[in-house]
């Protein structure tokens, strides 16, 4: 197969054609997203390293998401071009069968299989965990930039219930100002917590952070009311009180464990986030009782989203010498490329639809949907592309 010059021929302009579009699908959805992760990267204080980071780590997905249809363009494109500058012909005229041209094809619709499965089953699992494990580091940034360098103005955060109130400095000689913190207790109460000299420590092993606290007052206090303005002598019968204690530590440094400020993140696997057979990922779905009542374990309904997406590659690749038949006609040269687009994006959607309601049903019906579906989809192209053999090779008469 390597040295018949049809297969080579297609090879290279299906080659060059792929990825030219796969970049450039790739780089319209960059420019898409580009300034709002440019934004969040300013915003969190980061740098141009981050912001690349971010922008290869979605990468993945518009990758996994568009193999199909780019593999269609690809080879409808090289198998149309080639037939128009009379490639094809030639081939044919030194003895090469029309036969190999499907075969090119599919042969792309299987390597774009394993790389649809390697994709969604591995690389996009892998980076959308650190994607979210980035985005966490440059929240953390933001807030604590905020907390430690609150500019000429106070910053205040609202997390988890506390009221985090950064002051700027009081001097130029100061390094930064005052952090105050508020908190409500369970019965109604409240803490307030002031240093005058502290810094951020962290994040540790786990990912959290510690304020660690000198020249540290506290005040706690009860549910009771201020006292209202007035005049009256502190001893005036009915006169509410403010009950609260004061800690006053100037010389002891007081470790305060603050991980509302930025929560941990948890850094096991989400669903979305696990392998393809890494266990709870999508392999293990809920068990389903066979006919003979017996528990056997089902795929997730992910699972059957993946697969549907990986068999749809060879379908794809098939419609598009399909689509370069039809093109090959007077009546369907406008035809062959849209309707072979309509057809690949509804066997997406319908394919995925499909088989991640037969995940429930158990992992033999599922594999037997599966084939059944490729059959459907493989079967009218590989009959079409048969009975129009002659014009995948020759050129339109009368088109330029």
């Amino acid at each position: 197969m390597t040295r018949s010059p049809m297969i080579r021929l297609l090879t290279r302009r299906a080659s060059r054609v792929l990825l030219g579009l796969m970049a450039l699908i790739v780089m319209i959805f960059i420019t898409e997203i580009f300034t709002s992760e440019l934004e969040a990267v300013i915003s969190s204080g980061g740098h141009a390293l981050d912001l690349l980071r971010l922008l290869l780590l979605r990468t993945p997905e518009v990758i996994d998401f568009a193999l199909p249809i780019v593999l269609f363009l690809g080879l409808y494109f090289a198998i149309d071009g080639a037939r128009t500058d009379r490639e094809l012909i030639i081939c044919a005229a030194a003895g090469e069968r029309w036969q190999k041209i499907p075969r090119v094809a599919l042969t792309f619709g299987l390597l774009a299989m394993l790389l649809s499965l390697l994709f969604s089953g591995l690389i996009t699992p892998a980076s959308n965990h650190l994607l979210r494990l980035t985005y966490y580091d440059l929240q953390s940034q933001r807030i604590l930039q905020a907390i430690t360098d609150p500019g000429d103005r106070i910053h205040i955060q609202e997390i988890e219930g506390r009221t985090i109130i950064a002051s700027p400095p009081d001097s130029p000689d100061s390094e930064r100002g005052s952090l105050f913190i508020y908190s409500g207790t369970a019965d109604g109460g409240w803490r307030v917590a002031r240093a005058d000299d502290w810094a951020v420590v962290g994040p540790d092993d786990d990912g959290a952070y510690q304020v660690a606290l000198k020249r540290f007052r506290e005040y706690r206090g009860d549910a009771a009311e201020a006292p209202p303005p007035t005049d009256m002598p502190d001893d005036t019968p009915g006169k509410a009180t403010l009950d609260f204690a004061q800690v006053n530590v100037q010389t002891v440094e007081v470790a305060l464990q603050i991980g509302d400020i930025v929560e941990a993140v948890d850094r096991s696997r989400h669903f979305n986030e696990r392998f393809l057979l890494q266990a709870g990922g999508p392999v293990d779905g809920e068990p389903v009782e066979n006919a003979d009542g017996a528990i056997a374990p089902a795929p997730t309904p992910t699972f059957g989203e993946i697969v549907a997406a990986a068999l749809l590659c060879p379908v794809a690749a098939l419609l598009a010498v399909a689509g370069a038949a039809l093109a090959g006609t007077r009546r369907g040269r406008f035809l062959g490329l849209p309707l072979g687009l309509i057809l690949v994006l509804g066997g997406d959607v319908g394919g995925r639809a499909v088989l991640g309601e037969a995940a429930a049903l158990g992992y033999p019906a599922f594999w037997a949907g599966a084939m059944a579906l490729l059959a459907l989809g493989l079967a009218p192209a590989l009959i079409y592309v048969r009975h129009r053999a002659e014009r995948i090779v020759i050129p339109l008469r009368g088109r330029e």
